[in-house]
């Protein structure tokens, strides 16, 4: 173990990549071996030295943790999601990391029936992860999949409901997406190749040796991932091939036993489309001709699109997001004017209306919706200052009951606390919406100490979501802000183009804005203001501290994606090759150019640099570990100040770090305490 008083420094071995004319000079290449003791060791002395550096802070650790605990509700009910006979929720008991399912039948006076208890499951493993829990169509039987390491390979069990036993079935190294046949005599899975990527259907007889299980269909082109799922009528189950811009899709009838897939549409480079059946029309949503998307409709037996009709026309105005179908109904997603709401189309007309926005909710969704014949639609409600909610909308009578609004303890008051929303002009004119949360005992007439985060990548729209863990910021004066940059979609598609391929600076330059415009308006200072990003986010972290590292006085990058030449480079990475479409191929020199130009760990100059609290996970199929682990042993290699440089690396976990839900506060409790300690001293 690392005792010492200064850093652990990563020795230094040449390395010249060779693959088509890169020629960089990577002395920190070797740290990609996970099976070289040498670098298992490297990363515990990291792990130890972030302990030895954080020590003072122990105090202030344990009070965060007791604190967001605390907010907990220590036994707590999940909103109930009807399917069929019964309803189906989850339970949190104080004490346990993990949700315990169950059902009841839907008459009054029904008893819970215990299906699924995740605390039991994961007792002897470091690591738990559950990812599909699946009710047969005859209600008899349950299907689920976890993960005990983190690598994201799951195994599926099957379970009978009547007696509790669990089926001889076992089929291991599998993606986790299941779905039952319409019998429930099978199951559909997924398996994964060499490089993590699913690309393989497979059907599943119960009681059949996995060995012998039926190959449905087969991806072959590495761009592609092969996903699965059923139409909300539960008629067909969907294959979908997508790469991140385009989609073909395969129906598969999940009620005859011999049933092959039959295509849709024929994949067309950026054309993506996603399909719903009712009756004979098959519902069509797709950017063909649209950049920020159009309802279409055509004949189920026969899609073709000369025969399409329009359901709801392509708009400037708002992006279309997704659709819920119902027999008398269809629910929209869509944003406008950067925020989310649910447009609700009766029968079979074009007419439609907007859901209204019920209590103080920024932002409406279309939630968990099991049933089709049904005129009741449940919505997530999301604020960033207001616990999540879940409410049924009846779709005859426009009549909107709350269900559930997550209980948070610990003294919380929603009249503390209020969110504003400001606009930063970028470099080339644009406005970037930007959102603070705060509580409302801070004078707003005065700097204060701000946590800036950012994504920006892949059309993702960020949320207004609520943290109850977050209060413990708000609460000590730190504004929490979030900035919509270009490369997520909050803004439309456009602004999802606007930020990728060779546009992906405007990515960097957005966020550099809202810092800019949070100090020039004097929200902050550079002395109080840290920023924040995740996975693809720490790209935006890492540009920041590349160009302009004295506008922050910390930084946060949670298993930041910094090292994007050489990763997508390495088509053996299980993202690689999909990513291209998102970044560009760094075997086209003009795209390796303009990639290298900006990617942060090749980048790093010798140079002040803010503290830098920086998480990785051993595990981790999407970022591997190595990439945090050469850019901070990089940046140490460069930096030319005294401010802590912090890595944490999980040993059992991947990309979402630890699993359980009072193991998960420990880490936040140490991340809050490294930020409350660099911008809100006591």
């Amino acid at each position: 173990m690392y005792v010492g008083p200064e850093p652990p420094i990563a020795k230094k071995v040449d390395h010249v990549h060779r693959k088509h004319g890169d020629d960089r000079y990577d002395p920190y290449h070797w740290l990609s071996d996970r099976n070289n003791p040498e670098v298992v060791d490297y990363l515990e002395q990291e792990n130890s030295y972030v302990e030895q550096k954080m020590g003072h802070t122990q105090r202030l650790q344990e009070t965060l943790y007791k604190e967001m605990r605390g907010r907990i509700v220590p036994t707590e009910f999940s909103a109930p999601v009807p399917y069929k006979s019964y309803e189906y929720f989850y339970r949190e008991n104080e004490g346990e990391n993990y949700k315990i399912h169950f059902r009841r039948k839907r008459t009054p006076g029904s008893s819970d029936e215990l299906l699924l208890d995740e605390n039991v499951l994961a007792k002897s493993h470091s690591y738990f992860s559950l990812d599909e829990i699946i009710v047969s169509p005859g209600e008899n039987l349950l299907g689920y999949s976890f993960d005990t390491t983190g690598n994201e390979q799951y195994t599926i069990r099957l379970l009978n409901l009547e007696t509790g036993q669990l089926l001889p079935d076992v089929i291991e190294d599998v993606s986790g997406v299941m779905l039952w046949s319409g019998d429930s005599k099978a199951i559909f899975y997924t398996r994964l190749n060499h490089a993590h990527r699913p690309w393989q259907l497979y059907r599943h007889w119960l009681g059949d040796d996995p060995d012998a299980d039926e190959l449905i269909f087969q991806e072959e082109n590495e761009a592609f991932y092969l996903w699965v799922d059923k139409t909300d009528s539960e008629r067909f189950i969907t294959i979908r091939l997508a790469s991140n811009n385009t989609t073909e899709i395969h129906l598969l009838d999940a009620n005859e036993q011999n049933s092959e897939p039959r295509p849709v549409f024929s994949r067309q480079y950026d054309v993506k489309y996603r399909v719903e059946d009712r009756q004979d029309d098959l519902y069509v949503l797709t950017n063909e001709n649209a950049r920020n998307y159009r309802l279409m409709k055509t004949q189920l037996n026969q899609p073709d699109r000369s025969t399409w009709t329009t359901v709801i026309e392509h708009s400037k105005e708002r992006t279309l997001t997704g659709m819920q179908m119902f027999k008398n109904f269809i629910a929209v997603g869509e944003r406008a004017e950067g925020l989310a709401r649910v447009r609700i189309l009766p029968g079979h007309a074009t007419d439609s209306y907007l859901v209204p926005n019920p209590d103080k909710i920024q932002e409406l969704r279309i939630g968990a919706n099991e049933e089709f014949d049904t005129n009741v639609c449940r919505l997530n409600g999301n604020a960033l200052d207001m616990p999540r909610t879940r409410y049924d909308f009846d779709m005859n009578t426009r009549s909107c009951i709350l269900v559930k609004m997550k209980e948070v303890r610990g003294g919380y008051n929603p009249s503390d606390y209020a969110t504003e929303q400001h606009f930063a002009i970028s470099e080339d004119g644009e406005k970037v919406p930007l959102y603070l949360v705060y509580n409302q005992k801070i004078n707003r007439q005065s700097p204060a100490p701000l946590l800036l985060n950012g994504y920006g990548s892949y059309g993702h729209a960020y949320p207004l979501h609520f943290s109850a863990n977050r209060l413990s910021l708000l609460d000590r004066g730190v504004i929490w802000a979030l900035a919509h940059i270009r490369g997520g979609s909050e803004k439309g598609r456009e602004w999802y183009y606007d930020g990728k391929l060779k546009n992906k600076k405007n990515t960097f330059l957005d966020f550099t804005a809202c810092a800019r415009y949070l100090i020039d308006e004097k929200v902050t200072t550079p002395e109080q203001l840290a920023i924040s990003g995740g996975s693809a986010g720490g790209l935006v972290v890492g540009n920041f501290l590349n160009h302009t590292p004295q506008w922050c006085a910390a930084a946060v990058a949670h298993v930041p994606f910094v090292d994007i030449v050489t990763t997508i480079l390495d088509d053996s990475l299980p993202l690689s090759v999909i990513e291209r479409d998102e970044w560009g191929d760094p075997n086209d020199k003009s795209f390796y150019d303009y990639m290298k130009s900006y990617s942060p760990y090749d980048n790093v100059r010798v140079d002040h640099f803010p503290a830098l609290f920086v998480t990785a996970g051993l595990n981790d199929p999407r970022v591997g570990f190595w990439e945090p682990a050469k850019w901070v042993a990089k940046i140490r290699a460069c930096k030319t100040d005294e401010n802590p440089l912090l890595l944490k690396t999980d040993m059992y976990s991947g990309h979402a770090g630890k699993s359980g839900r009072h193991e998960v506060l420990r880490e936040i409790a140490l991340e809050f305490a490294f930020l409350l300690d660099q911008i809100a001293p006591k």
